[in-house]
C-alpha cells in the first residue's frame, strides 16, 4: 500500500464513483461552495464576474473526461467531490494558449496561474513518466476537490483524496500529484502522504508592472505542488520508468 493510504478515522460519508446523471448536482456544488469560498477564486472575484459561468463550463469538461469521486451523507446529499485527471507534460502549454484566447481578465489571470503551476514543477521529467494522476487542487487547481461549506472539518476532503489515490493506483498510474492553491489543501496533501515538490508565494506572481496578480488572505500565502509514488519500490527521489 502506498504511503498515506491508511485512513486515520472512519469517513462520515459514503464515497463512490460519480455517474453521468450526477453532473448537474456536482456543478451546483461548484457554484455554491467552490466559486465563492476557495481563496484563490475569491481573491480574483471569479464568482461575481462572467468568469464564474465560464469556469463552471470548464469544470464540466473534467466531469466528462476525468475520474470523479463523490461523498454522500446519510441523506444521500452530495457534500463533496474530487475530480481527478490525467496530467500530461503539455498541459501547461495548453492552459497558456487557452489563457491567451480568453477575453475575461479574471479568468485569464487564473488560467495563467494554473499554467505556471502545471508546468514549473516539471514532475514528468523528474519522474521520467509521460503521465501522472492529478488529484485535486485544494479547493481547485487543474483538477478539483471540494466540500460543502456546512460539511467541512469532518475529514471528507482527506478521505476523498485518499480514495482518489487508491483509484489512481487501480487505474495503473505509478505517480500522483496534487496542486494546492490554499493552505487547507496543502494540509490535506501532507496528511494523505504526498510530499511537497514545488512552491511559490502568491506575491511572486506578478504582472507586466511587477505588481502581484492575486492577494489571497492569510494563511493562503503560497501555491504548493505535492506528489507521491503509488507503488512500493518506486521512490520519488530517483528516476523511474513510465
Amino acid at each position: 500500500m502506498c504511503p498515506g493510504l491508511r485512513l486515520q478515522r472512519a469517513c462520515p460519508c459514503r464515497i463512490r464513483l460519480a455517474k453521468q446523471n450526477d453532473g448537474p448536482e456536482i456543478l451546483r456544488l461548484v457554484q455554491q461552495n467552490l466559486l465563492p469560498h476557495e481563496p484563490l477564486l475569491r481573491s480574483l472575484n471569479i464568482d461575481a464576474t462572467p468568469a464564474g459561468g465560464q469556469l463552471v463550463e470548464y469544470i464540466g469538461t473534467y466531469l466528462r473526461e476525468g475520474f470523479t469521486l463523490l461523498a454522500q451523507d446519510e441523506r444521500d446529499r452530495i457534500v463533496g467531490a474530487a475530480i481527478g485527471k490525467r496530467s500530461c507534460p503539455w498541459d501547461g502549454k495548453q492552459l497558456l494558449e487557452l489563457a491567451d484566447r480568453t477575453r475575461c481578465n479574471q479568468l485569464r489571470k487564473l488560467l495563467y496561474i494554473w499554467s505556471i503551476v502545471e508546468a514549473e514543477p516539471n514532475l514528468h521529467q523528474r519522474f521520467c513518466t509521460r503521465c501522472l494522476y492529478e488529484v485535486s487542487g485544494g479547493r481547485p487547481s487543474i483538477a478539483f476537490l471540494m466540500t460543502a461549506v456546512d460539511s467541512q472539518r469532518q475529514g471528507i476532503g482527506l478521505h476523498l483524496t485518499l480514495h482518489s489515490l487508491q483509484l489512481a493506483r487501480a487505474l495503473g498510474f505509478r505517480f500522483a500529484r496534487m496542486n494546492c492553491s490554499c493552505e487547507y489543501s496543502a494540509r490535506i496533501a501532507a496528511k494523505a502522504g504526498l510530499e511537497r515538490h514545488w512552491t511559490v508565494a502568491y506575491h511572486h506572481l506578478v504582472d507586466s508592472t511587477e505588481q502581484p496578480v492575486v492577494h489571497p488572505e492569510p494563511p493562503h500565502t503560497h501555491i504548493q505542488v505535492h506528489a507521491t509514488t503509488l507503488f512500493p519500490g518506486c521512490p520519488l527521489n530517483r528516476h523511474a520508468g513510465n
